[in-house]
């Protein structure tokens, strides 16, 4: 101990500094009296010494002696010095072998619990908050951490109040409620305890810091609440994860959520952007958690939608927070009748079309922006499907700009179509006036698959298959909301009369094509055996509109009306596309007589029968008043190509049936 209180006070070399003074102090292991030093300080570890061990102790790092290893030495170092001083029968008594120890006395059970307690706080140097926050937490832990957090939060909040204008005396207590805020992150790590932590009421504590004076405690809070309700976490526990949803629920923790994105809003440093990720975070989670909070949020918070359309509608450059912004609000549009026609109310539709608007010529210039053009499309096809916004989507020229987009070709060309059907169904306005501004050459130009091929290649066949779908889906709507005999309606005919009736041989070509996957998926759907799920009738149908009949009733609809008109030469063109994909020639048409007449008209009835299957599968979900007259609508059109049955027709159907 002297040699290295000496070392300590002399005035250290260049050889002594740094690593080379840790080197100093392991070269000196005793003192001045050869006996052994207790501790040796050491910075860092620099291999082992024998009789020593590294440690981080009281004295600080360094290697402690080793007793116990030692204690065989000593006790030979002393006899031996005895030898020396006191003659041969001092060194036989002092090289006699110690005495055996003691019986012990009765063992003394230990509980397994406090074993491995023990054993735990020896694994991290006898560190008990770190030995508890490795252990795996139980409802007994949980409860101890709960009360720690409780304790804690009470704490600050009494000396705040007692020292309100001397902050250095409550600074401690701010520091210790910081780190059991972050104890409680390993809640997430088990969701089945969530039911627990709620019935200890920690929730609305939880809640009461996001309005707490230090912002680093609010953030503290958020980032906490949203590692509960990620869905990584709640992914083996549903439950948990609705009955943590449910309290914050309960505990108005939907309007302290919102007041955060108000308080951080400005996102003026890099802790208000991670705490505005962490609010979004929150809200996208409690609307996966449970399907009616995306309305409750905004019920609660109605400005919330308007704070998402003003953040996404802004100039600063994509960064997480503007992909967070535009992935929540397209979450909370899809998911809420209400939200829809919040959107509406709010000026949405005006602001959701500002926002696609610059990329009319031009494509995202990362995959970030990409993300970003997707989810606001996304948020404003789900607004459209509202009545009212529809209208709105109509009056701020929404139609106009998918035009543009559509003949520009660019990335977004895919979703300006789907943008432009969804405002098409079930709204005549909006029919007419894309007949209006000519949209009728654009819109058939993609019916026929121009630029289809550099789209595989870019995209790939889904994106192909959606567009082709969706035109498809526009040319109905068109038929079905275009008043007949109108002038918009004939120029909508005319089109199947251009270019030699092209437009016909596409529409014959596409219902084959359809066909033929209906009928693969009818032989799919009859080969099931009895281990299979059973599926009822409603579950068949849903399977075929999802295997391709939902566009081929479509196309069928398309068919009559096209039939219906009575223009010979698009009778004449359809019928023979349908015989030839059929299998057969004119020729033989022509040789077959009334034999041909029969099986081209057959290829008629096989238009009935997806029309029928139409009509008796349509809903009433827009009213009673909208499925009669669409039934009306489709039994028309089975009567205009109906025509009668040739002789012999009948018994044919029976013996096919």
């Amino acid at each position: 101990v002297g040699t290295l209180t000496e070392m300590s006070k002399r005035p250290r070399s260049d050889y002594e500094t740094g690593d080379d003074a840790t080197r100093a102090g392991l070269d000196s292991e005793s003192d001045g009296g050869g006996l052994l030093a207790e501790y040796i300080p050491c910075r860092t570890f620099q291999g082992s010494r024998p009789g020593y061990y590294f440690k981080l102790d009281a004295k600080g790092p360094g290697y402690y002696l080793d007793k116990r290893a030692r204690s065989g030495r000593t006790s030979h170092a002393a006899a031996t010095a005895a030898v020396a001083a006191d003659g041969a029968a001092a060194s036989a008594a002092a090289l006699m072998p110690p005495p055996k120890p003691r019986a012990p006395g009765p063992a003394v059970r230990l509980d397994p619990d406090e074993l491995l307690a023990k054993a735990e706080r020896e694994a991290f140097g006898g560190d008990e908050r770190l030995a508890e926050q490795n252990a795996t937490l139980d409802e007994k832990g949980l409860r101890r951490m709960v009360l720690a957090f409780e304790r804690r939060y009470a704490a600050n909040q009494t000396a705040r109040l007692k020292h309100a204008d001397e902050p250095d005396k409550f600074v401690d207590s701010e520091v210790d409620l910081d780190e059991e805020i972050k104890r409680l992150g390993t809640l997430a790590g088990y969701p089945e305890l969530y039911p627990e932590f709620c019935r200890l009421n920690a929730v609305p504590s939880i809640l009461a810091l996001l309005s707490h004076d230090n912002p680093d405690i609010a953030c503290d809070a958020l980032v906490l609440l949203n590692e509960l309700t990620d869905a990584d976490a709640v992914e083996s526990s549903e439950e948990g994860g609705a009955a943590l949803v449910a309290s914050v629920k309960e505990n108005s923790g939907y309007e302290l959520i919102y007041e955060c994105l108000e308080r951080f809003g400005g996102e003026a440093s890099p802790e208000d952007q991670a705490a505005i990720g962490n609010v979004l975070g929150i809200v996208e989670n409690c609307a996966d958690i449970d399907v009616d909070a995306a309305a409750d949020f905004c019920a609660a918070a109605p400005k919330l939608l308007k704070w998402l359309l003003k953040r996404i509608g802004s100039k600063r450059p994509t960064d997480n927070n503007k992909l967070a912004a535009a992935e929540v609000l397209a979450i909370l549009t899809q998911t809420s009748d209400e939200n829809k026609k919040r959107v509406g109310e709010l000026g949405g539709i005006d602001a959701l079309l500002r926002a696609v608007a610059p990329f009319k010529g031009k494509d995202p210039a990362d995959e970030g922006e990409r993300e970003v053009l997707e989810n606001i499309f996304d948020a404003l096809v789900a607004a459209t499907m509202e009545t009212d916004n529809k209208k709105a989507f109509v009056e701020n020229e929404g139609l106009e700009l998918m035009l543009l987009m559509m003949k520009s070709k660019r990335s977004c060309r895919t979703s300006a179509i789907k943008c432009v059907d969804y405002a098409l169904t079930r709204c005549p306005a909006a029919c007419e006036r894309f007949v209006d501004i000519l949209g009728l050459k654009t819109a058939f130009s993609v019916f026929m698959g121009k630029g289809f091929e550099k789209l595989r290649k870019s995209a790939g066949l889904e994106a192909v298959q959606e567009e082709e779908e969706r035109a498809v889906s526009v040319v109905s709507s068109l038929f079905l909301h275009l008043a007949k005999g109108s002038e918009r309606y004939n120029r909508l005919c005319a089109k199947f009369v251009e270019d030699e009736h092209a437009k016909c041989d596409r529409l014959a070509e596409l219902w084959a094509k359809y066909s033929n996957r209906v009928k693969a998926v009818d032989a799919r759907l009859a080969t099931r055996t009895n281990d299979d799920i059973e599926l009822t009738p409603d579950d068949l149908y849903v399977e075929r509109l999802g295997g391709g009949l939902y566009t081929l009733e479509l196309l069928s609809l398309i068919f009559a009306s096209v039939f219906a008109t009575g223009h010979a030469g698009i009778r004449e063109r359809l019928l023979l596309q349908m015989e030839l994909h059929a299998g057969g020639t004119a020729g033989e048409d022509e040789a077959g007589g009334a034999g041909a007449e029969r099986v081209i008209w057959s290829r008629l009835r096989s238009v009935r029968r997806i029309l029928e299957t139409h009509a008796e599968n349509i809903g009433g979900a827009d009213g009673e008043e909208e499925r009669v007259r669409r039934r009306a609508h489709v039994v028309k059109l089975l009567v205009a190509i109906g025509g009668g049955r040739p002789e012999g027709e009948e018994e044919e159907a029976k013996a096919a049936e």
